[in-house]
C-alpha cells in the first residue's frame, strides 16, 4: 500500500509539473501572438506571424478556447483589408485577403458578407473581370503588328465569359464548403479530444479519492486497535494494581476493627449511621488509614461507601478515602482500618 501510495503521488507531481510547463508555454505563446497582430504580422514574415503561431497553440493546447478571440482579430483583420480593396477597385488583391480569412476562421463577423460583395462585382464589373482575367490567363506572345485595312469590330461574345465567371464561382463555392467542413472536422476533434482529456482526468481523480478514502478507514482502523489495545492494557493494569491493593489490605493486619448495625444499613438510615460513623472517621483521618468495609452485599458496601466519604469530608476536606470491599455472608458488617497506602500493607519478615 505504501509502494502503491508513493507511486501514485510521484505521478500526480509529476502531471502537475508538466501541467505547470504547458500553461507556461501557452501563455508565452499568447502573448507573442497579441504582438503579431499589433504589428499586423499576420502571415508574414514566414516563422514569425500571427497565423503561424495560431496553429501552434492549437496543437499544443487544443482544448484552451482563449485562442478563439485571437483567430477572429485575425480574420476582422483581413476582412477590413477586403473591404479596402473592394472600395480601391483592387478586387483580385481583394479575394487574396478573403482567402486567408477563409483559411484561419470562416466564423470570422462579415467575411460572407463581404464575399457575397465581392463575388456581385466579380460578376458585373467588367474592370473586375479584367482583373481577374487578368491574373488568372497567361500573358500573349508578342507579334509584330501587321498593316490591315480597318474592320468593323464584331459583337463580343458574352457568353463564354459568363460561363467562366459561373465555373470560378462554383469552384469558389466548393473551395468554401471544403474549408468549413475541414474546419467543423477539426473543432469536433478538438471538442473529442478535450473531452475525452477530461474524462481522464476526472476518473483519476476518482481512483485517487477512493484510494485515499481506503487509506483513511485502514488508518481509522488502525488507531482505533491501537487505542483500543491501549485502554485494555491499561484497564488491565489498573485492574491488576487495585486486585493486588485490595488482596494486600484484606490479608494485612488491621490497625482496628468497628462492627456496624445491619439494620441502620438495610433501612437506608442516614442520620443515625452517621452518629454510628463519626468516631470512626475520625479514627481513619488520625491514622491516615485504608479501610476494608466488610457488607453481605454490593449495594450495601456501596451505600456505605457514601456515608463514610461524606462523613471524612466533614472532618478533613483535604483527606482522600481510601477503600474495598470484602463481601461477608450471614455475618454483622463491620469495617477495618490498615496502613495507608503510602506504607506497606504486606507483612515484611
Amino acid at each position: 500500500m505504501r509502494t502503491l501510495f508513493k507511486a501514485a503521488l510521484a505521478c500526480i507531481l509529476a502531471c502537475g509539473l508538466s501541467t505547470t510547463v504547458l500553461a507556461t508555454e501557452a501563455d508565452d505563446l499568447l502573448a507573442k501572438i497579441d504582438a503579431d497582430i499589433d504589428a499586423k504580422r499576420l502571415s508574414t514574415p514566414e516563422g514569425n506571424n500571427a497565423i503561424e503561431k495560431i496553429w501552434q497553440f492549437r496543437d499544443l493546447v487544443p482544448y484552451d478556447q482563449r485562442i478563439n478571440s485571437r483567430v477572429q482579430q485575425v480574420g476582422s483583420v483581413y476582412v477590413d483589408l477586403a473591404n479596402r480593396s473592394i472600395s480601391s477597385k483592387r478586387f483580385s488583391q481583394a479575394q487574396s485577403y478573403l482567402d486567408s480569412a477563409w483559411g484561419i476562421s470562416y466564423l470570422t463577423p462579415g467575411l460572407e458578407s463581404t464575399q457575397d460583395k465581392l463575388d456581385k462585382l466579380f460578376s458585373g464589373s467588367s474592370a473586375a473581370k479584367k482583373q481577374f482575367a487578368a491574373k488568372k490567363a497567361p500573358a500573349a506572345p508578342k507579334q509584330v503588328a501587321a498593316v490591315a485595312p480597318k474592320k468593323v469590330a464584331p459583337k463580343k461574345d458574352d457568353s463564354k465569359e459568363k460561363a467562366h465567371q459561373a465555373q470560378l464561382a462554383k469552384e469558389k463555392a466548393r473551395q468554401a464548403q471544403l474549408a468549413k467542413q475541414k474546419e467543423a472536422a477539426r473543432l469536433a476533434k478538438q471538442k473529442a479530444d478535450a473531452e475525452a482529456a477530461s474524462k481522464r482526468r476526472i476518473e483519476a481523480e476518482a481512483r485517487e479519492r477512493r484510494l485515499a478514502m481506503q487509506r483513511q478507514e485502514e488508518n481509522a482502523k488502525l488507531e482505533a486497535a491501537a487505542k483500543l489495545a491501549e485502554l485494555n492494557a491499561q484497564r488491565e493494569k489498573a485492574e491488576l494494581a487495585a486486585k493486588a491493593i485490595n488482596e494486600a489490605e484484606e490479608t494485612s493486619k488491621p490497625i482496628a476493627g468497628f462492627n456496624l448495625d445491619q439494620e441502620l444499613i438495610e433501612d437506608r438510615e442516614t442520620r443515625e449511621i452517621r452518629t454510628a460513623l463519626e468516631p470512626i472517621c475520625q479514627e481513619i483521618i488520625n491514622n491516615d488509614a485504608s479501610v476494608v468495609l466488610h457488607t453481605q452485599s454490593t449495594q450495601d458496601y456501596r451505600w456505605l461507601t457514601v456515608r463514610l466519604t461524606l462523613c471524612v469530608r466533614r472532618i478533613d476536606k483535604g483527606f482522600r478515602l481510601r477503600h474495598s470491599h470484602q463481601q461477608v455472608a450471614d455475618a454483622s458488617p463491620s469495617i477495618s482500618l490498615h496502613p495507608g497506602r503510602g506504607s506497606a500493607l504486606l507483612k515484611e519478615y
